[in-house]
């Protein structure tokens, strides 16, 4: 982060917040700027315009505020000084917004002490969320969030062609597939958007989650999905045959959870393993953008990776055979 614009936002950060910026560890995505105080439970995210408007950021902080009304474990958002729960402010002509959110408490769960009763509460948690959506989505309430797919479209028009042909065939596929699934009540709503591993702590049998940044509207096995794709990702039974993992090994306990909270039919969740190979190919967007990987030196190796995982025949199969292959 450049000195001056932090400097600059330090003093205003300070005024709103009573908080000093430079006892925290600033981390960057491409969205936003996000402080974290290591000895305080609150940390601040930054929001560059026109990145994200003033109304899909009061959206986000709205439904999380909603959602923590039936679930405590949502880190929700803390007003300001000035009592707003969204500051704004200018520097060097650009806009930005400013929330305070409450920490989460644990530690990120790693995918080698990931236990049943750990996929039970994480699908209780998720069956919450999409319960509640479902249920304001009936009484008429709609957030102005991008859908899933307005995202997806934006990120192929950054990088469609550089693309190979084989991706762009298989990613046309892979929409065509949800394109034609029915976006009704019960299936389709409100969702968190990013419910990967690195998003939320376990701190005992609780599950604090945090980042709604990405929160739209899409299916609600894209969360699923995004689950479940990120807990084989990070190596949970590596070695193991990833499709018996899945339906195995994960799926019956989440939906044990899942299921206590969410009402599901028989065909709940037929799609699965579509939303699955979404999930890739929306990694495979995400990555053509990064020029520099800070947690990894063989980003090239990774793109190439998830590509060979999108235009498999099944990604699922592909995902144990490169598995097997790595540990040889």
């Amino acid at each position: 982060m450049d000195e001056k614009l932090k400097q600059a936002m330090r003093m205003l950060l300070l005024e709103y917040y009573d908080m000093d910026v430079a006892e925290a560890i600033c981390k960057y995505s491409t969205q936003n700027y996000a402080f974290i105080f290591p000895d305080k439970p609150y940390m601040i995210r930054v929001s560059m315009s026109p990145k994200k408007t003033k109304n899909e950021i009061l959206s986000e902080l709205m439904w999380v505020d909603d959602l923590k009304r039936v679930k405590q474990t949502i880190c929700e958002p803390e007003p300001s000084l000035r009592n707003k729960i969204m500051e704004e402010f200018e520097i060097d002509g650009t806009m930005y917004r400013a929330s305070m959110f409450r920490t989460a408490r644990g530690n990120v769960q790693t995918a080698t002490e990931i236990t049943p009763l750990f996929f039970i509460c994480v699908g209780d948690l998720l069956g919450i969320i999409h319960k509640t959506s479902a249920e304001e989505q009936a009484l008429g309430m709609h957030y102005q969030r991008q859908t899933k797919q307005e995202n997806f479209d934006a990120l192929k028009a950054a990088c469609w062609d550089r693309l190979s042909d084989q991706a762009k065939d298989k990613i046309t596929q892979i929409e065509s597939e949800i394109e034609a699934m029915p976006k009704e009540m019960g299936v389709y709503g409100l969702i968190h958007g990013d419910f990967h591993l690195n998003n939320f702590f376990v701190e005992a049998n609780n599950i604090w989650l945090f980042d709604f940044d990405s929160c739209g509207y899409a299916h609600y096995l894209y969360d699923v999905a995004t689950f479940i794709t990120d807990c084989l990702q990070k190596g949970y039974m590596k070695g193991k045959d990833c499709r018996k993992v899945v339906f195995e090994d994960i799926l019956p306990y989440f939906k044990i959870g899942y299921c206590l909270n969410k009402e599901c039919d028989e065909h709940y969740w037929d799609n699965l393993e579509v939303f699955i190979e979404y999930r890739i190919a929306v990694t495979v967007l995400a990555l053509q953008d990064i020029k520099e990987c800070g947690v990894s030196d063989h980003l090239d190796d990774i793109k190439r990776y998830y590509e060979m995982l999108l235009v498999a025949d099944n990604c699922l199969d592909e995902m144990t055979r490169l598995s097997i292959g790595a540990g040889k």
